[in-house]
Formats: C-alpha cells, structure tokens, sequence
C-alpha cells in the first residue's frame, strides 16, 4: 500500500466561536481501504505494529475519524474525540526523524498511531502538552513503509498545535498560524511566507509608469496577485494561510463547514495534474476532503465519488464497546429538483 500520502489542512473559526478542523486527504491510489471508524472508550489499543511490542493504551476518551484498515489497530488520519480535541496527520517526506531512545522511560509509538493514541488519551491542547515529551516515536515500518509524518491539533479554545519530530527531538510550536500542508518543515514555511507580504485581498490601483496610466486587467478583481498557483506543499501552504486570512467566516457551524469545504478548492487536486511519471497511469489526486467541529463533536465528509458533504456524530455512538465503521461513499448522488420517476 502506497503511504505516501499528501494533504493541506487549516484550523478556523466561525462567527458564533465554533472551532473547526479541516484537511484534504491527497494521494496515489484510492480508498479501498479506508473506512470512517468510530473507537469507543475502553477499547485497548496497540501502538506499535508488533505483535510483541508491550506498548498498548486504553481508550480514555471516544473518538471518530478516517480509518486506514489492515492492522489490529486502524491507523486514525485525523478525527476528533468526545471532548472535542482534534488533530490531523500529514506527509512529511525526507523531514521526519525519530530517534531511538533504549531505556528511556517514555512509551514508544508508531507514528502511524500518534493521532489514535493522543485522541484516546488528550481531552485538550494542555493535556496534549503533557503527553508529548512521555512519547518515543518509533522507526516501525507501515504496510512496508517508512512513516515520514507530522501533524496538527486543536481543541475548543481555538489554538493549533503543529507537532513535528526532527534531528533535535519532538518540537510543538504552539499558537501556530493553524495552517499546514507537507515538507519542508513548519519553521521552514513560515519563513517563506515573508515572499508573499505584498499579496492582499485589494485590487491593484492604477499606477503611472513613465507618464503612462497602467492599470489592471478585468474587473478589479487582482485579490491574490502573486499567489502560487502550483500543487506543491510550499504553494499550497501560501494559499492556505492566504485564505485563512481573508476567507469570509461562516455564521454557525454549517455555514463555516459549507465555506471550508469551499476554501479547500483552492488546494484540491483533480485527478490527472499530477502524475507518478511518463510510463506511470497513477496519479496523485485530492480523494477526500474532511472538517471537524470540537463543539458538536461532528466528523464531516466528503470524497471525490461524491462530492456530498457526509457527516458521523459522536453522540450517538458514545455507548459504544466495540469498533463501529462506516463505508465511504462510492458514486455521486444528486439532488433531482424536477425528476419524474
């Protein structure tokens, strides 16, 4: 299976204070094994891939999220718990580095696994704080494959916490811009958006260059001049926090999910932009998009099948004592206004 996964994601809030998390869900390949998965309190974890391993957690707070299956545990791409604590996991190639720390007290844990194991365990950023420096991410393959990740947490208070392991250790940057997409690094691409100060959501004034009036082109609409237009990870994150910035906020939570969902077009993939090589038909391609509301404790959905929002809540299934999933949508449905049967 192809780990190798993508993605853009951006914390928000609407004008009523309700606190969302949204990411895209981007790779080569497709959705066969994913399914949305519902863990319930009580249930033991692993977090490692080894059936030896000794490291396990039990499940302090209810969650719901993305699923990756294949594993005695599901490896959680994002979700959100019953206190409403939420994260995301996102491609980090080439950046990620855990260190092995033989005899060092702290709980080893697949990176595959560190979304599960913190929203089982976090009921906030604060408690999320406490459990960082208590973890060893470990080397442990997945499906094969090296896990070279990072990830993003938020909670009711709004704030979003960018957690990245590096050659210096595991570093959280706190009160980040609640923006992230893949590598380089989170410092990295802060720093690159000192390239784009100039960019704003005004049009240009006309100037006079030698004498002559230039003005621009259209209808004054130049907002974003300057923008990447390209779908790598630099570019995506510029226009992430661009319209973090100047997005209009949704009024109540439906009204900010329907305009994040929105916003993430500006990062969506379609299928056949980008290619996995000339003798290659795999492409890389937006397959889900997802956002989360701490206060509701409501997963949101929606794949490139069907492009309807779907939507899990956590309520209902708080008594649950076993895993609950449900299947992804597969084919487009439409809302016929006039359909004579």
């Amino acid at each position: 299976m192809n780990m190798n996964f993508g993605c853009s994601s951006f914390s928000w809030e609407t004008e009523d204070e309700k606190h969302l998390l949204g990411r895209t869900y981007d790779q080569f390949g497709d959705l066969s094994r994913n399914k949305i998965a519902v863990i319930p309190r009580g249930y033991r974890m692993r977090l490692e891939i080894n059936p030896s391993s000794q490291s396990w957690a039990v499940v302090k707070y209810a969650f719901v999220g993305m699923a990756i299956l294949g594993q005695d545990t599901p490896i959680m791409v994002d979700g959100i718990n019953e206190n409403g604590f939420m994260g995301v996991l996102l491609n980090l190639p080439d950046y990620a580095t855990y260190r092995q720390q033989t005899g060092s007290g702290k709980m080893p844990v697949n990176p595959g696994f560190l979304v599960s194991y913190l929203l089982a365990r976090c009921g906030s950023v604060e408690e999320l704080m406490w459990q960082l420096p208590r973890i060893q991410l470990t080397e442990e393959l997945v499906f094969g494959c090296r896990m070279s990740v990072h990830y993003m947490f938020s909670d009711r208070s709004g704030e979003a916490v960018v957690v990245e392991s590096g050659r210096d250790g595991m570093n959280a940057y706190r009160h980040s811009i609640g923006v992230l997409t893949n590598s380089p690094d989170y410092p990295w691409h802060l720093t690159n958006l000192c390239n784009y100060t100039g960019v704003s959501n005004l049009p240009i004034r006309p100037r006079k260059w030698n004498g002559i009036r230039i003005a621009e082109f259209g209808e004054n609409q130049g907002g974003g001049i300057g923008l990447p237009g390209d779908y790598s990870s630099p570019s995506r994150f510029v226009r992430m926090a661009f319209i973090k910035e100047y997005a209009v906020k949704g009024v109540n939570e439906l009204d900010g999910i329907s305009k994040m969902f929105h916003n993430f077009a500006t990062v969506d993939i379609p299928r056949g932009i980008i290619r996995a090589g000339e003798d290659s038909e795999d492409y890389d391609l937006t397959l889900c998009i997802a956002a989360m509301c701490a206060e509701s404790r409501t997963y949101y959905f929606a794949t490139a099948e069907n492009r309807r929002i779907s939507a899990v809540q956590l309520e209902p299934e708080l008594g649950n004592t076993q895993i609950k999933y449900f299947d992804l949508p597969k084919q487009q449905d439409v809302n016929y206004l006039n359909r004579q049967n």
